[in-house]
């Protein structure tokens, strides 16, 4: 979990980035802490984005749209898809994938965490668009 300190530099970067109301931190006094960040993309879409803070900044925290995602195909993502860049779902929603636990260091903000899911929702436009894979879009990292 993170410490007083962490959470204040946190919430300092946010301030300088985002408006004050796209995002919320909740549960921060408990064992499932999250913060809420809202999402639009470029083609107007607006998505609101739960990041799990539980094990923050030492594990790579869970991403989830705030919803059940589909494929183009009308498929939902629930589940582990590499070509889609998604994990197993959680509370109902899609899980993304935003950081390979390779590249994941204490010193990643949940800003930069923030912009890797507003790439990937970005790319799930795009794939709705065109039924491209995300993976057509997104490389791995590694």
């Amino acid at each position: 979990m993170m410490d007083d300190k962490r959470l204040e530099a946190e919430k300092q970067v946010l301030a300088s980035k985002l408006p004050s109301n796209s995002y919320r931190f909740m549960d921060m006094n408990t064992s499932c802490p999250y913060i809420v960040m809202a999402a639009k993309t470029n083609s107007g879409n607006i998505y609101t984005v739960r990041i799990d803070l539980a094990n923050f900044p030492n594990s790579k925290p869970e991403a989830f749209v705030r919803k059940m995602l589909y494929t183009k195909t009308g498929e939902a993502m629930n589940g582990p898809s590499a070509a889609m860049h998604t994990l197993s779902t959680k509370y109902g929603f899609t899980q993304i994938c935003h950081y390979a636990d390779s590249a994941w260091t204490p010193m990643v903000s949940i800003y930069k965490v923030y912009v890797k899911c507003r790439l990937w929702l970005e790319m799930y436009d795009l794939h709705l668009k065109t039924g491209n894979n995300l993976d057509y879009y997104l490389n791995h990292q590694h």
